[in-house]
Parts: C-alpha cells; sequence; structure tokens
C-alpha cells in the first residue's frame, strides 16, 4: 500500500487514526476552536494574526487529513503535496510540544512538578501523536 510495501493491519489503522484526527482538529480550528496544536498557537499570537494562523493551520491540517485518508483508498497518487502538508504539520505539533509542554502556563517549566502525572501523561499524548505523524508521513 504505501511505496510498494506489503500490505500491514497496523499501517492501515494508524493511517485511519492520524488521517482522522487531523481532519477533526482542522475543522474544529475553522469553526473556531481546534486542538492541541492550534491552543499552542494562541498562546503565543493575540489578535487577527492569531486568527489568521489558526485558520490556516486548521486548512492544512484538514487538506493533510484528508490526503492521509485519501492514501488509504488510492494510495500515493497526490505526489509531493500531501507530503509538504504533513511535514508543516509536523513541524507545528514540535513546536507546540515545546511551547505548551515545557513552556506553557501548565508546562515542566511553570506549574508542570505541580501536577507531574497530569504532565507527563499529557507530554506522552502529544510524543504519541507525533510519532504516528512520523510513521504515516511515508
Amino acid at each position: 500500500m504505501s511505496n510498494g510495501k506489503t500490505f500491514s493491519l497496523y499501517w492501515l489503522i494508524l493511517n485511519l487514526a492520524v488521517g482522522a484526527m487531523l481532519a477533526v482538529g482542522g475543522i474544529w480550528a475553522l469553526q473556531g476552536g481546534g486542538d492541541f496544536a492550534c491552543s499552542a498557537i494562541r498562546e503565543i499570537f493575540d489578535s487577527d494574526v492569531e486568527k489568521i494562523l489558526v485558520l490556516v493551520f486548521g486548512v492544512i491540517e484538514l487538506l493533510s487529513g484528508i490526503f492521509i485518508l485519501l492514501q488509504l483508498l488510492i494510495g500515493d497518487r497526490t505526489g509531493n503535496f500531501g507530503t509538504i502538508l504533513k511535514l508543516i504539520v509536523v513541524i507545528v505539533w514540535v513546536v507546540a510540544i515545546v511551547l505548551a509542554d515545557f513552556f506553557g502556563k501548565n508546562g515542566i517549566l511553570n506549574n508542570g512538578l505541580d501536577h507531574f502525572l497530569r504532565w507527563i501523561y499529557n507530554f506522552a499524548m502529544h510524543l504519541i501523536v507525533l510519532g504516528a505523524l512520523l510513521v504515516t508521513r511515508d
């Protein structure tokens, strides 16, 4: 399925989950909400810049999720466009992890030590999603 590799149920499940997560996160961002990465964007920027960046990231996230889901059905016929979108999502996700989990209001360098188990749990979830994004990039 993926670049001539043999079919893998694990690959299918992971791509389905990541594609759905990104598509829903993109829809939420376009509706004024958003996922973890959008929250990190909101912590950094204010006013119109924040709204524009969240909307742009929402579109990128939605398209990336759709391309991942389409890849399950039609293979890798979207070329480099889907890969570029996924790379942008990965970069924003890494920046969001650093900003929110380390420097954010509940980051380990602020109040994270007060609720260490909660911080570890959230950090682990963010790393799991990052790992899934990296695995499904190709």
